[in-house]
C-alpha cells in the first residue's frame, strides 16, 4: 500500500505522479486498457497521444484507482521501458505551453514542499496522543486524491515555514479599520456586543483609540482582521484606499493564531476555546483560489442559524445523534467600489468567525479531524490501530457509521439539506477511541437544497435580502439546486467517494477488513435507520443512492480547465449498488 507519510524528495514526486495517474484513469482523461492479473492486481495500459504507459494497480470502491507508486513506466515503440516523468504525463493532458507550465509548477511545488517537510519537521513517531489542535498541524499528508495536494501557489518556502500548518508557527493578525460604506457586515446581534465579546474590553478600547488617532470614529468605520501573508501580498493594491482613509491599518497586537490543515483557517493559539477565523488568502490550494466571496461571507451566519434550528427541531439529530455544527456566526468583508477601487481587491479582505470544537466537547471526550482516521503512522500501523484492536474492527466501523454517516444522511432525507461532508469538514468526538458524536463545519459555500425537496421552507434563509447576488439568481449557481440528484451527488461525492473510501481502502490493505464488507455495513446502516422512520422511506428512495452508476466530481479535470465554477463530473460504478447483505 502507498502509505501517506512524511515524504522524501523522490517519494514526494512518486506520490504526486501516482495521484496524477490515478486521477487520469478515474476521470477518463486518457484512453486505457485494464488487464486483470489476479484478484488483487491489474495492469493498466494507458494509450496517450505521444506515448504508451504501463502501471500496476487495482480498481477499488466507486472505481477509485489505486496505483503502485513505483510502477509507472513509459513504453516506447521498440518496447524500451523508461520511467514516466511528470512532464510526459502533463504533455498528454494539456495542449498549450502556458497551461502545461501552470500545472507542472503546481505539481513540482507540491513535491518540493513535501521535501521541505521531510527535511525540517520533527514528526512524532505516533500522532495518537496529539491534541486536536496539534493534529491540524501534524496531518501533513494533504489531499489523498488530488495530485496538487500541497501546491499552495503564491507561497514561497519562507511562507510555508511561517504560515503553513506543518511548521506550527504562531502569528498575530493585521487589524484594519474599514470605512463602513465599503464593507459588508453579517452579524446576527448588536455589532458592538459582538466586538466586545470577541476582542475583550481592553483590545476593543485599544482599537477605538488607535482609530481616533486618524480622526476616525466607530460610526464611520468597523474593524477587520487580515491574515499577515495576505496583508503583505495585497498592501500595494491598497495604497489609494489608505491615502483616502477608506482603509486604515491599526498597530494593535491581538491574540496569536496558528494555521489549520486548510491554511487559511486559523485556530486561536492564545485561547483554543475562542473562535477560529477563516481569512481570505490569494493562494491556490488543490483546485481552488482561497479568497472569500462576499455573498458567502454574508450568508454564513444565516446558514448556520438555519442548520442549528433544523437540528434543534429534529428529535433524532438533537437528542440521539447529538449532531454538532460549528456555527459560522459572523462575517465581514471589504467590497470595493467599482468606480473608485481596484477590482483586484474583490474577495481579498474578509473573515468568517467559526465556533471552536472545544466549546462542545465533554470532559471525557477527545476530538480528531476525520482526515487522520485513514492515516498511517511512522510505526507502520494505522492511526486507529489500537482502537480497532480494543473494540474489534467491525464493531468500531458500525459505530463510526452510526455516529457520522447516518446523521448526515438523515439531514439530507428528513430535511432536504445536503452538506459537503469531506474529511476536512468533519471532526470525530470519541471516548478512548469509541466514536461518540460527529461535528460538521464549513457551510458558507458548501450547502445545497432543492425547493421541492426541502421540508420546512419557512426556515430557509431569505437569501435575496442577504446579498444582491442572490436576487433572481438561477438554480444550480448558489445554494438552491434544480434536482434531487444534485443533492445526492454532493453528499455521496464528498462523504463516500473522496472521503470514507480512503478508510475502507486502509482497512482492507492494513487490517484485512474487506472493502465490500465496509460498504455493506454502510448500506445496511442507512436501511436500518429508515426502518425506524418509515415515513421517510419514500424520500430516501427518491435519492436513488443505490443506483448502478452515479455522477462524481472530476477534480483533476476542473484543475486542467483552470476554472472554479463549472459542471465537471463523470460517471462511476456505485459501490452501494453492489453491496448486499451477504458481503464478506
Amino acid at each position: 500500500m502507498q502509505q501517506l507519510q512524511p515524504l522524501a524528495s523522490k517519494q514526494g514526486e512518486l506520490r504526486v505522479r501516482r495521484q496524477l495517474v490515478e486521477a487520469m484513469i478515474f476521470e477518463g482523461l486518457i484512453k486505457y486498457e485494464e488487464t486483470r492479473l489476479d484478484k488483487w492486481t491489474s495492469i493498466f495500459t494507458l494509450v496517450g497521444q505521444k506515448y504508451t504507459y504501463r502501471c500496476k494497480g487495482r480498481r477499488m470502491a466507486f472505481d477509485r484507482i489505486r496505483i503502485k507508486g513505483d510502477s509507472i513506466f513509459l513504453v516506447e515503440k521498440d518496447e524500451t521501458i523508461l520511467e514516466a516523468t511528470l512532464e510526459d504525463l502533463v504533455d498528454e493532458l494539456l495542449s498549450t505551453h502556458r497551461d502545461k507550465v501552470r500545472l507542472l509548477n503546481e505539481l513540482h511545488l507540491t513535491s518540493k514542499l513535501c521535501e521541505w517537510n521531510d527535511r525540517h519537521l520533527q514528526m512524532p513517531k505516533s500522532r495518537r496522543n496529539s491534541s486536536y489542535e496539534e493534529l491540524e498541524s501534524e496531518i501533513i499528508e494533504g489531499h489523498p486524491y488530488h495530485p496538487c495536494f500541497k501546491s499552495r501557489t503564491g507561497f514561497t518556502i519562507d511562507d510555508h515555514k511561517d504560515y503553513g500548518p506543518e511548521a506550527k508557527q504562531f502569528f498575530t493578525l493585521q487589524w484594519v479599520a474599514v470605512r463602513r460604506s465599503y464593507v459588508r457586515i453579517s452579524v446576527l446581534e448588536e455589532e458592538e456586543n459582538f466586538w466586545k465579546r470577541e476582542l475583550g474590553q481592553l483590545m476593543w478600547e485599544e482599537l477605538l483609540a488607535k482609530l481616533a488617532v486618524f480622526d476616525g470614529t466607530y460610526e464611520e468605520y468597523t474593524f477587520l482582521p487580515v491574515h499577515p501573508w495576505q496583508w503583505h501580498n495585497v498592501k500595494h493594491e491598497l495604497a489609494g484606499l489608505m491615502e483616502q482613509k477608506d482603509l486604515i491599518p491599526l498597530d494593535v497586537k491581538g491574540d496569536d493564531y496558528r494555521a489549520t490543515q486548510s491554511v487559511r483557517t486559523l485556530w486561536n493559539f492564545s485561547n483554543p476555546e475562542k473562535a477560529q477565523l477563516k481569512c481570505s488568502m490569494n493562494m491556490v490550494n488543490t483546485s481552488s483560489l482561497r479568497k472569500l466571496h462576499s455573498h458567502a461571507v454574508c450568508a454564513a451566519p444565516h446558514i448556520s442559524a438555519w442548520l442549528k434550528r433544523v437540528i434543534q427541531l429534529d428529535d433524532y439529530l438533537h437528542n440521539e445523534a447529538s449532531l454538532i455544527v460549528l456555527e459560522e456566526y459572523a462575517g465581514i468583508i471589504f467590497e470595493p467600489n467599482t468606480k473608485k477601487h481596484s477590482r483586484k481587491l474583490e474577495g481579498q479582505l474578509g473573515s468568517i468567525w467559526r465556533e471552536s470544537v472545544r466549546s462542545y466537547m465533554k470532559d471525557d471526550e477527545e476530538a480528531v479531524p476525520f482526515t487522520v482516521l485513514m492515516m498511517m503512522e511512522k510505526d507502520e500501523r494505522p492511526f486507529i490501530n489500537d482502537w480497532l484492536f480494543q473494540y474489534g474492527t467491525e464493531e468500531w466501523v458500525k459505530r463510526l457509521i452510526e455516529v457520522s454517516i447516518i446523521p448526515v444522511w438523515h439531514l439530507l432525507v428528513a430535511h432536504g439539506i445536503a452538506i459537503e461532508a469531506h474529511a476536512q469538514n468533519m471532526i470525530l468526538l470519541h471516548q478512548n477511541g469509541w466514536p461518540t458524536r460527529v461535528v460538521l463545519r464549513d457551510f458558507h459555500d458548501s450547502i445545497e437544497y432543492m425547493e421541492e425537496f426541502i421540508v420546512d421552507r419557512s426556515l430557509v434563509p431569505d437569501f435575496e435580502t442577504i446579498h444582491d447576488c442572490f436576487k433572481d439568481a438561477p438554480v444550480d449557481h448558489y445554494y438552491w439546486m434544480s434536482s434531487v440528484e444534485a443533492l445526492r451527488e454532493l453528499v455521496m461525492d464528498t462523504l463516500f467517494v473522496f472521503h470514507l473510501s480512503e478508510l475502507s481502502y486502509l482497512l482492507e490493505e492494513q487490517c484485512g477488513f474487506a472493502e465490500t464488507r465496509f460498504w455493506n455495513l454502510v448500506r445496511e446502516g442507512i436501511q436500518m435507520h429508515f426502518e425506524r422512520f418509515p415515513s421517510l422511506c419514500s424520500r430516501n428512495e427518491q435519492l436513488q443512492h443505490t443506483s448502478t452508476h452515479i455522477y462524481v466530481e472530476s477534480l483533476l479535470t476542473k484543475k486542467l480547465q483552470n476554472q472554479e465554477e463549472g459542471n465537471f463530473r463523470h460517471i462511476v460504478s456505485n459501490t452501494l449498488a453492489q453491496a448486499d447483505k451477504k458481503g464478506k
